[in-house]
């Protein structure tokens, strides 16, 4: 079945980083469809009061917005370029996910402020909270970049549910893309955990008990042509975010409360996406079976491929 991704649309520098990274994931599939979106603010009043054609310019100034995507675009095939509408542009995306059943929502951030990072109550943010699908976010400058394709995708690991429904969902990109996937664990090496204070036999004791969950996890994944383990040390967002810039793609997990196939961020994941080097994807709690033991993991249609 053909997935379709949607890329968020601003004619600015994080607009064209959205839709540049859009076109690589849907590129993956031979089949993904691309839809190229700008929202455009409606609240329907309640009174129907608003002035003849209100919505129908606030739609044509939506759509104007994309002619440089539609440029950019050309006539590249299984590719609609249409404004969506909402209360909000984080709202817009999400009702026009759902509408197309989409697989992933890719968005770009501000270059003007944070030096390209993710804002506190950004439209980003807005958008990953909550989404009904994957959210893919592009970091600043992504369109710059040379050479743009998917040939290393990580997966941040941690044996929780959660990064379950990460690690298959990063394995089935890897998988399309033909390309090396990573799944990296994290010791935090402090002076105290829980209260007591650990020495080093304590630490090595935890990282070998993380290296094998690693392994347990890569023995799971099927079809990846290149599967590797790696035990990061340090503070696990510090870890993390240094490790993405060797990958292509970050694949990472929801937070393990809040409603099924919703994107609701953690405190890793939400510092992830505002630190990596490299494009995020934040997938969201999924209804399928977990390999091997019957627990609920990843959703069919929660990955681009």
């Amino acid at each position: 079945m053909t997935q379709d991704i949607i890329a968020g649309y601003t004619d600015s520098a994080g607009g064209r980083d959205a839709l540049a990274l859009g076109v690589v994931l849907a590129d993956l599939d031979d089949t993904s469809a691309l839809t190229v979106t700008s929202a455009y603010l409606y609240n329907p009043p309640v009174e129907s009061s608003e002035p003849a054609g209100w919505r129908k310019d606030l739609k044509a100034r939506a759509d104007a917005d994309l002619d440089q995507a539609r440029a950019t675009l050309g006539a590249r095939p299984r590719t609609t370029v249409v404004p969506c509408c909402g209360v909000s542009p984080a709202d817009g995306l999400h009702r026009l996910a759902e509408e197309l059943d989409a697989s992933t929502i890719v968005v770009g951030v501000s270059h003007t402020h944070g030096l390209g990072r993710i804002q506190l109550g950004s439209v980003t943010e807005q958008t990953i909270h909550g989404a009904p699908c994957a959210v893919a976010v592009a970091p600043a400058n992504y369109a710059d970049r040379a050479g743009r394709r998917i040939e290393s995708v990580a997966v941040a690991f941690n044996g929780s549910e959660e990064a379950w429904f990460a690690l298959l969902s990063a394995g089935e990109i890897a998988k399309a893309a033909g390309a090396r996937l990573t799944i990296l664990g994290a010791v935090e090496q402090a002076a105290v955990w829980y209260g007591s204070y650990v020495g080093p036999d304590d630490v090595a004791a935890v990282r070998t008990i993380v290296r094998d969950e690693l392994t347990v996890a890569a023995g799971e994944l099927r079809g990846v042509r290149d599967v590797r383990i790696e035990v990061l040390e340090g503070m696990p967002v510090r870890a993390l975010a240094e490790a993405s810039a060797g990958e292509d793609l970050l694949v990472l997990g929801s937070r393990g409360f809040g409603p099924m196939r919703r994107v609701l961020l953690g405190s890793v994941s939400s510092h992830l996406v505002r630190d990596a080097s490299c494009p995020t994807v934040v997938v969201p709690r999924g209804v399928a079976r977990h390999p091997g033991d019957g627990r609920a993991t990843v959703a069919a249609g929660a990955v681009p491929v």
